[in-house]
């Protein structure tokens, strides 16, 4: 059935604002980073989901979460409007239209739950830079998709680029408050049999958890496997199960209360996160402003 919206032009600015609302998982930030009214979002978001007839969001008390539904829109979305960037970027470029510009690949985790926090210290003190964010579970092209820095999930051993660690993480066990209270009891590790699993791209961490908890590491192999950490966070929030979540990006959800640990034991993460550039920008004035940044806002993680 043909999708009744009225305006492709009313339906591309519905789409940002959720994909916006979605990567601030906030109606009030979402509304500050587009210059409209919280009331604004609140209408634009209700009107796609009546376009599309299914609800984008959970609305809760003090928190609002993706539905399955809402977090494959909104990987779709982060890609799409990340290629029109690069185009636009691109074509600015070749009309001569040169500006003191940095792209900057990251993924939607690390940009909502860690970067985007901390951007306007950087921008307070360079006014002259304007910063572009291109967000990707990919690993970017740093040459053919126009991109000045990139910040990655892994061991450091990509080809072709220079690599700088920033900082790695530990993994703590985290899960909605309503699961556990809704759930049965969760008193040692080895309760979690009764409760699903939810796995970044493998089962390995979980593995190593219950071995080092002392139980059989085979207790891991169920659940399913989820390619994106922005996107296994949000089903942990969503109650569907309790992840491994990395310390670094999740400090924001323990605060508030929206995600749980039901055990203390942490798990060293075997990745960390790295900046990345091509060898021909090293001495790129822009870059390394940027880089400096990142280094001591690592140092005060």
């Amino acid at each position: 059935m043909e999708c009744p919206v009225a305006h492709s032009s009313s339906l591309l600015r519905q789409l940002k604002t959720f994909e916006v609302t979605a990567r601030h998982m906030s109606f009030t930030r979402a509304a500050d980073e587009l210059c409209i009214s919280q009331a604004a979002v609140s209408h634009q978001i209700k009107t796609l989901e009546d376009a599309l007839q299914i609800k984008l969001f959970k609305r809760m008390t003090r928190a609002i979460t993706l539905t399955g539904e809402g977090a494959i829109l909104q990987r779709s979305l982060v890609d799409a409007f990340g290629r029109i960037d690069r185009v636009l970027a691109q074509l600015a470029q070749g009309e001569g239209r040169a500006r003191k510009r940095l792209t900057v690949a990251v993924t939607p985790a690390f940009s909502s739950r860690w970067l985007v926090g901390r951007l306007d210290r950087f921008l307070a003190a360079h006014s002259e830079l304007e910063v572009r964010l291109v967000h990707t579970v990919m690993h970017t092209d740093l040459g053919r998709d126009s991109i000045d820095l990139a910040i990655r999930w892994g061991d450091g051993k990509w080809p072709g680029v220079e690599c700088e660690r920033l900082f790695g993480t530990e993994l703590l066990p985290v899960c909605s408050p309503t699961l556990l209270k809704d759930g049965p009891p969760l008193q040692t590790p080895a309760d979690l049999a009764h409760y699903t699993l939810l796995h970044e791209d493998s089962c390995d961490d979980w593995e190593r958890w219950f071995e080092q908890a002392g139980l059989a590491p085979s207790l891991a192999l169920r659940g399913p496997l989820i390619d994106d950490s922005n996107a296994l966070m949000q089903a942990a929030l969503n109650g569907q199960g309790i992840a491994l979540g990395r310390m670094v990006l999740i400090q924001d959800d323990l605060q508030r209360g929206t995600l749980v640990s039901p055990f203390n034991q942490t798990l060293t993460a075997q990745g960390a996160y790295y900046m990345c550039w091509r060898p021909s920008r090293s001495e790129h004035e822009a870059l390394t402003s940027f880089s400096d940044f990142l280094r001591g806002e690592a140092r005060a993680t």
